[in-house]
């Protein structure tokens, strides 16, 4: 409002010293009035750029058509901008209510896992890469089934309603899968299938599918998704076989391959946008500097920093979501087995 109402006094203050006769220009103020404020507003300062016409006017053709025609187009603009007030005013609170209900059904998608699970600590995080962009495509999940504890991360091409749906079918086909499946490559191949009836042609998704069982064995499955990174004495080390398979929906046939991890070993998962942050000299995110957040005292430190880490790295313009998943393999590991829990402790023997 303050721009728009200095604008009618600029010009009402350069009439009187110039006597310059665009009266016309008093109607650009309700059309600025009109980009930010509503509609009460608006016509305020239209009434004000109505009443400077009318009355600067007046001493060149007072009472004249040619003042009457300088009224009424005023006017006019006046009341024009209060309707483009209005129209602009609803379509934001509509913009609004879809973020809302949208960021609302993406929380629902991603809700916070349990801090430990048979064994393994876990810690997750999402962050969008700016505040209008608060909904993405970024999905993780992590289910204890009879196979052992299984994990899914991954990345919908785009963003908005259409990815936070494709997301959903995912998330659901996965959870169906993932416990009733016994081969994890499979439940990768049905997630693909499930998900292929929602795809657009230019359509797919990347992820990484981990299984976790009791025998500190980790079983990998990636569709076309960064490696996971295993966090290993200090080092970082990311868990490839070195074949390329393609994203979900783009192939239904994967291939696993088995890792081992020992306790006190973390497992990270993310999406492209930890990886693939860059500084202003357009460098990407070391992976040492991965490394020694992930050196934090416990999964939910270690995850703040490395959310810091990237921040600060990209200035906090980053033009991705991050979507984070940490495992920790604990001192103490439980296995299921036929739906009963059986302890396996790991003993540490000092010797003398």
């Amino acid at each position: 409002m303050a721009a728009a109402a200095l604008w009618l006094v600029l010009f009402g203050v350069l009439h009187v010293l110039t006597r310059m006769t665009e009266y016309s220009l008093f109607g650009i103020a309700p059309l600025i009035m009109a980009t930010a404020a509503a509609e009460r507003r608006t016509a305020i300062v239209a009434g004000g750029a109505v009443a400077l016409t009318a009355g600067t006017a007046w001493h060149d053709s007072a009472g004249d058509s040619v003042y009457w025609t300088r009224v009424v187009a005023a006017s006019a603009i006046g009341a024009m901008a209060v309707v483009v007030a209005g129209i602009r005013r609803r379509r934001e609170e509509r913009l609004a209510q879809m973020t809302a209900i949208a960021k609302a059904s993406q929380l629902a998608l991603l809700p916070p896992p349990p801090a430990e699970m048979t064994g393994i600590n876990v810690a997750a995080r999402y962050r969008s890469a700016t505040r209008e962009a608060s909904v993405g495509g970024d999905l993780y999940e992590i289910i204890p089934t009879g196979h052992g504890i299984r994990v899914i991360i991954g990345d919908v091409r785009g963003n908005g309603l259409d990815a936070v749906l494709l997301a959903g079918h995912v998330l659901s086909a996965f959870r169906r899968s993932a416990i009733a499946v016994p081969a994890l490559e499979h439940v990768a191949g049905e997630v693909s299938r499930a998900i292929g009836p929602h795809l657009d042609e230019e359509d797919f998704v990347t992820a990484v599918l981990v299984q976790v069982t009791s025998r500190s064995e980790l079983t990998v499955v990636n569709c076309g998704h960064h490696p996971p990174f295993l966090h290993h004495s200090g080092g970082l080390h990311p868990l490839a076989d070195g074949t390329v398979a393609l994203p979900l929906g783009l192939q239904d046939d994967f291939t696993a391959f088995s890792a081992r991890w020992s306790p006190g070993d973390r497992l990270l998962l993310y999406t492209d946008g930890l990886v693939e942050s860059r500084d202003q000299h357009g460098e990407f995110l070391a992976e040492d500097q991965i490394a020694a957040a992930l050196a934090a005292a416990d999964c939910e430190q270690a995850l703040d920093t490395l959310m810091t880490t990237v921040h600060r790295h990209t200035g906090g313009h980053g033009h991705d979501d991050i979507a984070l998943m940490l495992l920790e393999h604990s001192v103490t590991l439980r296995s299921r087995a036929n739906g009963h829990l059986a302890d396996v402790a790991v003993k540490t023997l000092n010797v003398r």
